[in-house]
């Protein structure tokens, strides 16, 4: 069975073997890439990501939420979202969604990061949810404010991304504030 967390707009579901094109055509992407720590700067590397995500899927015991998200009606590709259950906390987890250029700017990311939430909050009961973006990255900064999310800090420099060090800004949620916000 695949699950499956439907918004307003967009269906986000378990990927499949179909979702690899599009996931490399993601990852090859400059402008998309751009902020994202997430090595896939190969198609071996998108093909073990696209295969870890079909796997986990799979799993009684499932820690990971990679899911292809669609455009209802059509099936169209828009990106991928994900809820990652920290290994060795398992009443955290983190969010985060990566969009194609085509679906930028259009509230589909603050309408994915709240599905997520309720989700994360609502059936996994987790006691923190959070997300990270490159500090550069204003627009991915933005959604995670707008939805809720507290600036907790910055990680300064701790890793090279591509063509930068990178310095990564935390955000997260407690479930109380969770709740108190409904």
């Amino acid at each position: 069975m695949v699950f499956s967390l439907a918004t307003e707009r967009l269906i986000l579901e378990d990927m499949n073997s179909q979702d690899l094109a599009d996931m490399q055509r993601l990852a090859r992407d400059r402008n998309v890439m751009r902020y994202v720590l997430i090595w896939l700067e190969n198609d071996e590397q998108v093909a073990g990501f696209v295969q870890h995500a079909i796997d986990e899927a799979a799993q009684a015991s499932r820690r990971d939420y990679e899911l292809a998200i669609r455009i209802p009606g059509t099936r169209e590709f828009a990106g991928f979202a994900m809820l990652d259950i920290e290994p060795g906390q398992p009443t955290t987890a983190e969010v985060g969604c990566i969009l194609l250029p085509d679906y930028w700017k259009n509230g589909y990311a603050s309408e994915i990061l709240r599905v997520l939430m309720v989700f994360g909050f609502e059936t996994l009961s987790l006691h923190r949810v959070y997300g990270k973006c490159d500090d550069l990255n204003v627009a991915s900064a933005h959604v995670l404010e707008k939805g809720g999310l507290r600036y907790e800090g910055t990680i300064r420099e701790h890793v090279w991304l591509r063509d930068h060090w990178r310095s990564s800004r935390y955000y997260g949620m407690l479930a109380g504030e969770y709740l108190a916000g409904q």
